[in-house]
C-alpha cells in the first residue's frame, strides 16, 4: 500500500488526520468549489463528527438570529443603546439571511460483507487527505480494518464542476486488500444536515431513491425551490469497486435536474474531468501568478488564487463573491467591502467580463441601498455593510457597523471607476455605473456636518476600516474616500452623456450644490509636523499602552486591527509624497495587531509599493500561510478570502509595481532581493498579456488575439506600444 503522492509541494497540499477536533479545518481546506456550488471536505462516510456543507451562492434565506449571539455590551463592534438587555427579546425574534447547508451529495454507505463500515468502529489505518491546487480537485485516501480485521483501500477523488457550475463529480473505489469479501456501495444524499446553532433551513418537498438515481427537492425559507438530482453507477473493474456519482443542482425543476444528472453520468467520471481541468487551465491561465519564494509561500499563493476563481460567480449578476466564498459559515455568508476593496482588482485584471457581474449585483440592489439611506433620514444610495440578495442591511441590529462603516458606498465606486477606467467597456458607467455613483456621491453630501467654528463638512461617528475604532470622527480613510466620491460623481454630472442619468433621479438643485459645497469643504486631514496623518480625530489622544488588547479592550488605546490610512495610498498613490507614506506604514505597522486577515497582506501591498522591501516580504510570506498554518485560528468558519486579494495586489501591484491607469499601463518594479523572478497575467481594455519580472528587466508577451496594442510606460521612461503577439524587453 503506497501513501497518497505529492509531487510538487506549490500545487498540493496533505494532511494525514480521523481527529475529531480538526474536522471543521479540513472541512475548509479540502472545500471545491466554482462560483455556484460549494461543497467542503467530509470524509464521504460521515462520520458522527462530520460538518458537512454543501451551498448554492444565490440561494439566500431566511434564519433566525440566534446564528449570530448577541455581543458583550463592551465589545468595539456592539451598538452602544441597542446592544442593550432591554432589546434583546426584540433582537431574537428578526431574521436574518444566509445560505442554507443542502442535502449533502457525495454521502456514501459502504459494506463489507454485512457489516456496514464506520468511521468511529473500525481500526482506521490511514486517512488522507490530499488537495490538487492546479485542478481545484480533491482527493483522499482511507484505509481500515473492520470488525473481522480484513484490510480495505478507499480512494476517493471529487471536484465541482467548472466546466459545468451546476455538477458535482465524485469517483469513490473500494479495493480489497488481503480479504475476498463482498463489498457493496450505496450513495446517497444526506438530508439531515443543518446549519450553525443546529438550525435547519430547508423543507424537503419531495424525495426519491431508486437503483441508480436518487433526487430530492427543497424549499428553504423565502427562497427560490432547488432541485437535486444524485445519478450514480457501480462497477467490479479489475477487483475493485468503483462507484461512480455525479450530482446536478437546478432551479428549474426535478425532471429537468434529473435528466442532467444521468446525461452527465453517460460522458463517464474521465471524461468530465477533463472538461474540468480544461476549464480550470482556461481560468488560470487568465489569473497566473508565480512568485520565486520557496515552495510553500507559493503553496499559499496557490492555495488563496483558487480560492478566489472557486468564489467567483460566472454569468451570475445575482450574487457576488462571498465573504468566505462558499467554504463555510463565517459571516453567514455576507457580502462585505472585501469584494469590491479587497477582491475586485483581482477579478478585473483577470476576468473583467465577470468583474463587471459583480458590479451589476450591486446595480441589481441599489434599490435596496436606497431604502437603507431613507430609512437613516437621508437622500441618495447607502451600501449595507452586510448584505445579501436585496441590498438591504443585513447586519444585526446590536451592532454599530451598520450606521457608522459607511465607508462601503465609496468602495462600491472605488470598484465602479476602476473597472470603467481599465475594462475597456464603454457601455458600463453609461448604462448603470453612473447611476450608482451619483446616488452614493448625494447620501454622503448629505451624511456630511457642517461644522461652523471649523468652517467645514465633517463626517462624525463613523467606523474606521481599522475596526478597533468603531464610533469616531473624521477617518481619514472615509473622508478621503467621501472626498473622491463626490468628485467623480460631479465630473460625471458635467459630462453632457452622462446628463439623463442625473435627470433620471430627480436631483434637484440643492441636491448639486450640496455635493458641490461637501466637495469644495470637506475635512481632509493632513500630515503633521512629523509626516504622520491621524487616523481620526483625537487618535493621537488614546492611549499608547497596548498591552492585553482584545475585540473587548482596545478601543481607548491607539491599537488597529488592520491597515487603516495606509488604504488611502492605494486607492490614489500620488495623494502624498512617497516620504510621507513611508512614515505612516513605520507608524501604523508598530501599532497593528494583527487582529484580521487583511493586516499582514495589507502591509506588504503598502510597503512594496514604498520600497519597503525586507519587512513587505516577511509579511507576505506570513498572509500567504493565513490559512494553511491556521494563522487567525478560525478557518474552520471558511477560507479568508479577502487576504487572498490583498496578497495577489501585494504581488503584482506591490512587488511588481502594476499602477492601473486608463491611459497606458505603468510598472515600477520593486523586486526583492530574496526573488529571483515574479511573472504574471493582466488583462486591460481588454488586451491580456503576461509580464515577467527578474533582476535588471522587464518582459512583456502580448496576446496574439488582442484588439490593439498596448501604452507601456515602466519606472519614468517614454511609453511603447505592445503589438498583439509580440515580446517586449524593458531595462529596469
Amino acid at each position: 500500500m503506497s501513501k497518497l503522492k505529492i509531487r510538487d509541494n506549490s500545487v498540493h497540499f496533505w494532511h494525514e488526520t480521523s481527529s475529531p477536533t480538526l474536522e471543521g479545518l479540513m472541512g475548509t481546506y479540502y472545500s471545491v468549489a466554482n462560483g455556484y456550488l460549494g461543497l467542503r471536505g467530509t470524509d464521504e462516510e460521515m462520520p458522527s463528527w462530520a460538518s458537512p456543507g454543501f451551498y448554492v451562492a444565490d440561494a439566500f434565506c431566511a434564519a433566525p438570529s440566534k446564528l449570530v449571539p448577541i455581543h458583550p455590551a463592551d465589545h468595539v463592534l456592539s451598538h452602544p443603546e441597542y446592544v442593550k438587555e432591554k432589546y434583546h427579546e426584540a433582537h431574537q425574534k428578526i431574521q436574518l439571511t444566509t445560505l442554507p447547508n443542502l442535502p449533502n451529495p457525495i454521502a456514501v454507505n459502504l459494506w463489507c460483507d454485512d457489516e456496514l463500515i464506520r468511521m468511529e468502529t473500525v481500526s482506521m489505518v490511514t486517512n488522507e487527505r490530499l488537495m490538487h491546487l492546479d485542478e481545484a480537485r480533491f482527493s483522499r485516501r482511507f484505509v481500515f480494518r473492520d470488525a473481522q480485521w480484513r484490510r480495505t483501500i478507499v480512494d476517493s477523488q471529487r471536484f465541482v464542476s467548472w466546466d459545468h457550475r451546476n455538477l458535482v463529480c465524485m469517483r469513490y473505489e473500494v479495493t480489497r486488500d488481503d480479504h475476498q469479501a463482498q463489498i457493496k456501495v450505496a450513495p446517497y444524499l444526506k438530508s439531515d444536515v443543518t446549519n450553525d446553532e443546529q438550525t435547519k433551513l430547508f423543507e424537503i418537498v419531495s424525495e426519491e431513491q431508486s437503483d441508480g438515481l436518487n433526487y430530492i427537492t427543497v424549499q428553504p425559507p423565502e427562497c427560490q425551490t432547488l432541485y437535486l438530482a444524485q445519478a450514480y453507477s457501480v462497477t467490479e473493474t479489475d477487483g475493485k469497486t468503483v462507484l461512480d456519482v455525479v450530482v446536478a443542482v437546478t432551479e428549474s425543476d426535478q425532471e429537468t435536474t434529473n435528466n442532467m444528472a444521468t446525461e452527465a453520468l453517460s460522458q463517464g467520471f474521465d471524461q468530465l474531468l477533463h472538461l474540468h481541468k480544461q476549464a480550470v487551465a482556461d481560468a488560470y491561465r487568465q489569473s497566473d501568478l508565480y512568485v520565486d519564494a520557496d515552495a510553500f509561500t507559493r503553496q499559499g499563493v496557490n492555495f488563496g488564487i483558487m480560492h478566489m476563481e472557486m468564489a467567483l460567480p460566472i454569468d451570475n449578476p445575482k450574487t457576488t463573491a462571498l465573504v468566505k466564498g462558499l467554504t463555510g459559515e463565517g459571516y453567514k455568508f455576507a457580502i462585505l467591502w472585501d469584494t469590491e476593496f479587497h477582491l475586485f482588482p483581482f477579478y478585473l485584471f483577470s476576468h473583467p467580463e465577470q468583474a463587471r457581474n459583480l458590479l451589476l449585483y450591486r446595480y441589481n440592489t441599489l434599490d435596496g441601498a436606497r431604502y437603507n439611506a431613507e430609512k437613516g433620514g437621508f437622500k441618495g444610495a447607502k451600501y449595507p455593510w452586510e448584505a445579501a440578495k436585496t441590498g438591504r442591511e443585513e447586519c444585526t441590529p446590536w451592532l454599530i457597523l451598520p450606521d457608522n462603516e459607511i465607508h462601503i458606498s465609496a468602495d462600491v465606486v472605488y470598484a465602479i471607476r476602476l473597472y470603467d477606467e481599465n475594462a475597456g467597456d464603454p457601455t458600463f458607467l453609461l448604462e448603470y455605473g453612473a447611476e450608482m455613483v451619483i446616488d452614493i456621491a448625494r447620501f454622503f453630501a448629505y451624511r456630511s456636518q457642517w461644522v461652523e467654528e471649523d468652517n467645514r463638512y465633517e463626517l462624525l461617528h463613523v467606523g474606521c476600516p481599522d475596526q478597533y475604532h468603531t464610533h469616531e470622527n473624521n477617518n481619514t480613510f472615509t473622508n478621503y474616500m467621501v472626498k473622491w466620491t463626490l468628485d467623480y460623481a460631479l465630473s460625471l454630472m458635467d459630462d453632457s452623456q452622462y446628463a439623463a442619468v442625473a435627470k433620471q433621479l430627480t436631483l434637484t438643485g440643492e441636491d448639486r450644490q450640496r455635493m458641490q459645497e461637501v466637495a469644495e469643504k470637506i475635512y481632509l486631514p493632513q500630515p503633521n509636523h512629523d509626516g504622520i496623518i491621524e487616523e481620526f480625530d483625537g487618535y493621537y489622544q488614546r492611549s499608547q499602552d497596548l498591552r492585553g488588547i482584545s475585540e473587548r479592550f482596545c478601543a481607548h488605546t491607539q491599537a488597529t486591527k488592520q491597515p487603516d490610512v495606509s488604504l488611502i495610498f492605494k486607492q490614489d498613490p500620488e495623494a502624498f509624497p512617497i516620504e510621507i507614506q513611508r512614515k505612516n506604514w513605520y507608524y501604523y505597522s508598530d501599532r497593528c495587531f494583527y487582529g484580521s486577515s487583511l493586516g499582514m497582506a495589507g502591509f506588504a501591498l503598502a510597503g512594496a509599493r514604498i520600497g519597503i522591501l525586507e519587512e513587505s516580504v516577511d509579511y507576505f510570506i506570513r498572509a500567504s500561510r493565513a490559512d494553511l498554518d491556521g494563522l487567525r485560528a478560525d478557518s474552520d468558519l471558511g477560507v479568508h478570502l479577502a487576504s487572498y486579494g490583498v496578497l495577489w495586489e501585494a504581488a503584482v501591484m506591490g512587488f511588481g509595481g502594476y499602477y492601473p491607469n486608463p491611459r497606458e499601463v505603468i510598472f515600477k518594479p520593486n523586486l526583492p532581493r530574496q526573488w529571483r523572478n515574479l511573472s504574471f497575467t493582466l488583462t486591460w481594455q481588454q488586451c491580456q498579456f503576461r509580464v515577467n519580472i527578474t533582476e535588471g528587466y522587464l518582459k512583456i508577451a502580448t496576446q496574439a488575439s488582442n484588439p490593439k496594442s498596448i501604452p507601456v510606460r515602466v519606472q519614468d521612461n517614454n511609453t511603447r506600444l505592445c503589438a498583439p503577439g509580440r515580446e517586449y524587453i524593458f531595462n529596469l
